[in-house]
């Protein structure tokens, strides 16, 4: 029987990463049978780029994959889900 490791990456040194390269917000994804790198690297990106601080991003995620807190949409491409997932991550922050 194949398992799968389904812990989430350690989002606490977020801003330490953006400071280097926003498109390696992605990290160490774990490769579970729901794992979304491009999609996930593509809507952090995305978030530091629209305005969200690094910090921000991971109190909204909370600990979270950014896809297990917004899930991929069935064939949706990375470009459509990071102007969504963005879009779910302000609403989140003003709640």
């Amino acid at each position: 029987m194949q398992t799968y490791s389904v812990s989430p990456p350690p989002y606490s040194d977020l801003s330490a990463i953006a400071r280097v390269d926003p498109a390696a917000l992605g990290g160490p994804l774990s490769r579970s049978v729901r794992s979304h790198p491009s999609h996930e690297r593509a809507a952090l990106a995305s978030a530091l780029d629209d305005g969200l601080m690094p910090d921000e991003v991971a109190g909204i995620l909370a600990g979270r994959r950014v896809a297990e807190a917004f899930p991929v949409r069935w064939g949706e491409s990375p470009a459509a889900y990071a102007s969504r997932a963005v879009s779910e991550m302000f609403v989140a922050y003003l709640q």
